[in-house]
């Protein structure tokens, strides 16, 4: 139930979304049958029709309310971006004739010209691309080599604070005077 109150605007959106889609349907199958059984153009053909026309009872009229914004369908696009159109079918007999492709225009001296100073200041822009690059590894190579410089002074510093820190304490003095005797140099060799 907690979910059902959290998300009453989704609810509603797809409820929405399902009401449109049903109301469209009903248009459309309206608008089939109306296509099977035209209704006539004048009374005077209506009357003059030998089956007699039976007058049906209204439905129950229907009230349309604007949609909600994230309900309302979006207008399908062609693959240009511009809003799509319906397909109109024509017939056979007419068809369209389609226009001659432009000519190529044929390169004069000019554009010949032009074109080979666009591909020279191509060409410029890529050998300086390459050394921006080889310019930008290098530097990350140096700055590489001084972090690790930086890191193994503050190591080296680090270090000897701790020393001298265990130095202090009487535990760790007693402790390394224990372990030089068992791991330094024998006694009769000093």
């Amino acid at each position: 139930m907690n979910w059902i109150s959290e998300h009453l605007q989704l609810i509603l959106a797809v409820a929405g979304a399902v009401a449109y889609w049903l109301n469209q349907r009903r248009e459309a199958e309206a608008a089939r049958d109306a296509e099977k059984n035209p209704p006539p153009a004048s009374l005077a053909e209506a009357d003059a029709d030998d089956e007699p026309v039976r007058a049906e009872p209204p439905l129950v009229e229907e009230k349309k309310f604007p949609l909600p914004p994230l309900a309302r369908p979006l207008a399908p696009t062609d693959t240009f971006g511009g809003p799509s159109r319906p397909l109109v079918r024509r017939p056979e007999t007419e068809r369209r004739v389609e226009p001659a492709p432009a000519p190529v225009p044929v390169p004069t001296a000019i554009a010949l010209e032009t074109y080979a100073a666009s591909l020279e200041r191509q060409e410029q822009l890529a050998t300086k691309m390459r050394e921006l690059a080889e310019q930008r590894a290098l530097v990350a190579r140096k700055a590489a080599a001084v972090a690790v410089t930086d890191a193994a002074v503050a190591q080296s510093a680090r270090a000897g604070h701790e020393l001298r820190h265990d130095l202090r304490d009487p535990r760790s003095l007693r402790r390394a005077m224990v372990l030089r005797e068992i791991l330094g140099a024998p006694v009769a060799l000093r």
